[in-house]
């Protein structure tokens, strides 16, 4: 399956084998973790348990902190 993933300003196109795969797995393709980047479908924050459908379009944004 194939998923677009919108991150930094670029489209990405991941393929994952199975109809569906969880926001966790397509971080760990961008070589991300969920302590330092979360996926939003829409305007909803997933769960790195949540699952994500072939030919789905989500972005990834990066967590930022500061003091």
């Amino acid at each position: 399956m194939k998923v677009r993933v919108l991150y930094r300003g670029q489209v990405k196109e991941l393929h994952f084998k199975g109809e569906k795969v969880r926001a966790q797995e397509v971080l760990r393709a961008l070589g991300l973790s969920g302590e330092y980047a979360f996926v939003v479908r829409g305007q909803e924050i997933l769960s790195e348990k949540d699952y994500v459908s072939e030919g789905e379009e989500v972005r990834v944004v990066n967590a930022i902190s500061g003091g």
